[in-house]
């Protein structure tokens, strides 16, 4: 059986759309989906991002295919790490929406595809934190003006209701998994506290 493509895809929320990825999928590309995880985790410690790297080191991957850099990471440090990793066993990357291909046909990186691999990676970490910022100081100064309050005040919600949300659905599968609430928080983007809260009715019922 001759090597396939492989294509990574992944949504930082796991209610996020992820069709646009799913459009650029062409017929016989091996496809790999982490949904509902953030840029943050380390690429080795995702799901599908696992199996990708085990198939690569398995010399069954021709070339990795995804749609931006940024969907292999939010950070400098793993982004070049995963980089690193791929290229060790002569695989090239590409980068749709940039056009790149990270290796030559001799397998070789370019001083351009470098520069240009560390500068984009550098401006994903950037704005990852810069919209991170923005949602923060968004969030304190809608409660300093009394109009953030996160839940509403005086709610009717019934735990029933609260039990079936998709996000509160994702947790609780995520607690079963035995996931720490570290882990949850940075999956789901979602507070320490909702996660406690979420144990404290499941602990009650």
């Amino acid at each position: 059986m001759g090597k396939k493509i492989a294509y990574y895809m992944r949504t930082s929320h796991y209610l996020q759309s992820i069709g646009t990825q799913e459009a650029k999928i062409e017929k016989g590309w091996k496809v790999y989906r982490d949904q509902g995880v953030s840029g943050r985790v380390e690429f080795e410690n995702r799901a599908a991002a696992k199996k990708l790297l085990q198939d690569i080191k398995e010399g069954r991957i021709s070339i990795v295919k995804t749609m931006r850099l940024e969907r292999l990471g939010r950070s400098v440090k793993d982004l070049i790490g995963t980089i690193d990793i791929i290229h060790s066993y002569g695989i090239p990357i590409q980068f749709i929406s940039e056009g790149i291909t990270t290796l030559d046909e001799n397998g070789n990186q370019t001083p351009t595809t470098g520069l240009l691999i560390n500068v984009l990676s550098s401006l994903s970490e950037f704005f990852y934190h810069q919209n991170r910022e923005k949602t923060l100081a968004g969030i304190a100064l809608g409660k300093k003006n009394g109009v953030y309050t996160g839940r509403k005040q005086n709610s009717t919600e019934t735990v029933e209701k609260y039990l079936n949300k998709p996000k509160t659905k994702k947790m609780i599968e995520l607690l079963k998994q035995g996931n720490s609430v570290r882990s949850i928080v940075r999956v789901l983007e979602c507070s320490p506290n909702s996660v406690y809260k979420l144990k404290k009715i499941l602990n009650k019922n």
